[in-house]
């Protein structure tokens, strides 16, 4: 499925506190550098790029607006140590644009002795290397949903997670989406798009896994679409169940419009920081209330009741829905990551982008410690595949000559004819019967019939 949604207006708030962007009395107007354009807000609109001219050579320049991202990942209590089984990635450069990765590890892999957290982090590191491998090659575009199968194909190890793959593209994101993980867009202290949770029931939410070890693991074809066009000012929410099973929607625009103020002018990465950091502390702060009627008790009560279960996206009902639906309140304790881009004017915005880039190449050298030391892990998981796999050969081999061995002895003609057998005493049957390993007790014609089934060698 692939959506495109066109919206285009600037967010007052956000986006006078960040360079390329003008406001005009009480409607927003982003200043372009050919033109101002007033823009409105459409929801659903679905918009087709004009082909080029013959004859024309187009050259692609630097993306016109960038994600100035930073992340916050608060483990579950009990996985502090090994930092939790979430993994974060963001990426930028002087051209602008700029690309955000989440992954979920599958937490049910820890009762199999497996790390999901090792698996998510290698993910999203191969991710990355596949839309900088993408980008990097005049003759192709980057593909969010490319992304997500060249990631899988190259993290060869146990485990599963989810996934989420965010670039900015010119004036609009280009996502995609594997699993209970998503993205929220937030303009004018409202979330204006909300990407919808992939699950395959209640709680088991779409992922991917290293198909030699997973036979029925999902794929990159599974992965939702989306096009959202975007506006400097706009605030880009990344973030994994943890965050999205505690905190409704429209919380998180409020939390995510303060923290934004509370740090007015200090510049794009220190606004993503805050509003990252904010959410994150309310999501935990909500897990931990065991009163909260969080989107997560929501959900659960709709699958018990048969519903749909959209509480992330619709809000609570209020006290009284707990007195007549008797469900279970509380948040979820879970690893929280929030990944935050605010997005800015590309060529009003170079300090951010310098300052984005130090981060990038800090979180580059991390992740790549990170694969270097899985390298070990996934050696060992290509010995268990190709020894699996060399047994299954071995034994479809077997099956084949036995199943070959009964189909050639049912073609053979019988040992002896029905004429003869028929004219044989007992004795004389019973005794062939034994001198072939066959049972030779019975009443006479069903022994001279079981001999009669025996064929020729």
């Amino acid at each position: 499925p692939h959506t495109t949604y066109t919206t285009m207006s600037a967010s007052a708030p956000f986006a006078a506190s960040l360079p390329g962007v003008q406001l005009r009395g009480a409607s927003s107007t982003r200043r372009c550098s050919s033109s101002s354009l007033r823009l409105q807000t459409v929801r659903g609109a679905s918009t087709r790029p004009r082909a080029p001219r013959r004859g024309v050579l187009l050259c692609v320049a630097g993306s016109k607006l960038s994600l100035i991202a930073h992340g916050t990942n608060l483990p579950h209590p009990d996985k502090v140590a090994k930092g939790g089984e979430d993994a974060w990635f963001v990426r930028i450069d002087a051209a602008g644009g700029g690309q955000m990765f989440l992954a979920d590890g599958v937490g049910s892999f820890n009762e199999q002795g497996i790390d999901p957290g090792l698996y998510a982090r290698v993910l999203t590191y191969e991710a990355a290397k596949a839309h900088a491998g993408m980008a990097g090659n005049p003759l192709s575009r980057p593909d969010p949903k490319k992304v997500i199968a060249a990631a899988q194909e190259a993290t060869k190890l146990p485990g599963a997670a989810t996934l989420v793959v965010i670039e900015c593209d010119g004036t609009k994101l280009r996502a995609a989406n594997l699993g209970d993980s998503g993205f929220r867009v937030v303009r004018g202290g409202a979330v204006i798009f909300a990407s919808p949770a992939q699950e395959h029931f209640f709680n088991c939410p779409f992922q991917l896994g290293y198909p030699p070890l997973s036979e029925d693991t999902d794929t990159a074809d599974d992965a939702e679409v989306f096009d959202v066009a975007v506006a400097p000012g706009d605030i880009v929410i990344l973030g994994s169940d943890g965050l999205f099973d505690n905190v409704f929607d429209e919380e998180i625009a409020s939390v995510a419009t303060a923290a934004v103020a509370s740090v007015r002018g200090a510049g794009a990465l220190s606004a993503a920081r805050a509003v990252s950091e904010a959410l994150a502390a309310t999501a935990r702060k909500h897990a931990e209330d065991p009163m909260f009627e969080s989107p997560y008790a929501m959900d659960m009560a709709a699958d018990k009741a048969g519903g749909a279960g959209k509480a992330k996206q619709s809000g609570p009902m209020g006290f009284f829905s707990k007195l007549v639906s008797g469900k279970k309140l509380g948040g979820k304790m879970d690893d929280i990551t929030v990944v935050v881009g605010a997005v800015v004017a590309t060529d009003s915005a170079k300090e951010d982008i310098a300052a984005a880039e130090k981060l990038s190449a800090k979180l580059q050298q991390e992740a790549e410690q990170v694969r270097k030391r899985a390298a070990g892990e996934e050696a060992k998981t290509l010995r268990s595949v190709n020894l699996r796999q060399q047994m299954d050969s071995a034994l479809k081999e077997k099956v084949a000559e036995i199943e070959a061995k009964e189909t050639r002895a049912a073609a053979a003609p019988p040992e002896f004819a029905e004429a003869d057998i028929a004219q044989m005493d007992a004795a004389t049957v019973r005794r062939l019967l034994d001198e072939r390993g066959l049972a030779t007790s019975g009443k006479l014609d069903r022994l001279r019939a079981r001999l009669g089934e025996v064929r020729q060698r």
